[in-house]
């Protein structure tokens, strides 16, 4: 008679123990896996949102705005648009835009002021692009400060205006509003257009996007005041250049940069709600952001880098010089 020998108790639990190590090893190296995946289709967007950008440029000889404000209905954003709108055609999206009503009707979420005359078609909407994968952040967030209830897309990727103090220390260059430091020696400027001429300090090393997809001590404060499509809320003969200190710029789609990457400060009156304008760049990614530059490149930005190098990164035509980055 053939006797059948069985594991034993003691043999079964440690096979089960070895898998169970062999499971805790695996994990972390496809969650890193995992998110080398994300990181590598959130520089890809920005690529893509480069190209388009440059299709633009091709189109209209300059860089789209950062926010257009509307003549219309001042203090509402009726009819004011961010950048984000504009380069929609170029990133295959042309019957949406074509769609649109720029005639003074709302691109704001916001239900005082909601999407009207045929822009209701943003409700809702997610183009992908727009959206870090990395983040877990919801694409259709009304976090406190933001009047987004009506839900439209809250984008990760963020227009740079420029940096405050100007690293030249020009006067004229930057204004203390009542919503934080607004500069126009930046690429995507609030109701002024640039040219790629104009990025006299060399288009490989001037910010124009980066991104914006984290949180600051654990509060949404994305650059999404009233929803990602709609832009300032003001008339489009507003900007930097005519109005004094104290006006009450509300940023929407752009920032000035004052602050550190992945600072988790926010700061009354200048980074601590999504209509103000030095909105902190910041991501889920490790170590940093992507960033892209004025000739289309992606770069990742170290968390590390010096203030006044990134600085000096988001400005156009201070003169500076910048070393490693």
């Amino acid at each position: 008679m053939k006797h059948r020998r069985g594991f034993t108790l003691i043999e079964l639990l440690v096979v089960i123990a070895i898998i169970a190590v062999l499971i805790a090893l695996l994990l972390p190296a496809v969650q890193q896996a995992r998110e080398a995946a994300r990181r590598s289709q959130c520089k890809n967007n920005l690529k893509q949102l480069g190209i388009a950008i440059h299709n633009y440029l091709d189109t209209f000889a300059t860089l789209p705005m950062g926010d257009r404000g509307s003549s219309s209905c001042p203090f509402n954003c009726r009819g004011g648009i961010s950048w984000r709108v504009p380069v929609l055609p170029y990133l295959d999206h042309a019957p949406l835009y074509n769609q649109l009503n720029f005639n003074g009707a709302s691109f704001c979420a916001y239900s005082g002021y909601p999407l009207a005359g045929g822009n209701q078609i943003l409700q809702s909407l997610l183009i992908p692009i727009y959206k870090c994968p990395s983040s877990p952040l919801n694409p259709f967030a009304n976090p406190p400060g933001t009047v987004n209830d009506l839900q439209s897309q809250m984008h990760d990727y963020v227009g740079i205006a420029g940096a405050t103090p100007d690293p030249a220390l020009r006067l004229t260059a930057c204004v203390a509003s009542l919503r934080g430091d607004i500069c126009n020696n930046g690429s995507f400027l609030v109701n002024q257009v640039v040219r790629l001429r104009d990025l006299v300090d060399g288009v490989s090393t001037t910010l124009i996007l980066a991104e914006q997809s984290g949180s600051v001590g654990g509060v949404d404060i994305r650059s999404n005041y009233t929803g990602g499509w709609a832009g300032p809320s003001d008339s489009p003969d507003k900007n930097v250049s005519n109005v004094t200190a104290g006006y009450n710029f509300y940023g929407n789609g752009v920032t000035t940069i004052k602050y550190l990457i992945n600072s988790q400060t926010a700061t009354a009156g200048y980074s601590s709600q999504p209509y103000e304008v030095n909105t902190i760049l910041n991501s889920y990614h490790t170590g940093g952001i992507h960033g892209m530059l004025g000739d289309g490149s992606v770069r990742f930005l170290s968390e590390n880098i010096d203030v006044t190098t990134l600085k000096r990164l988001g400005v156009r035509d201070d003169g500076q010089v910048i070393g490693e980055f």
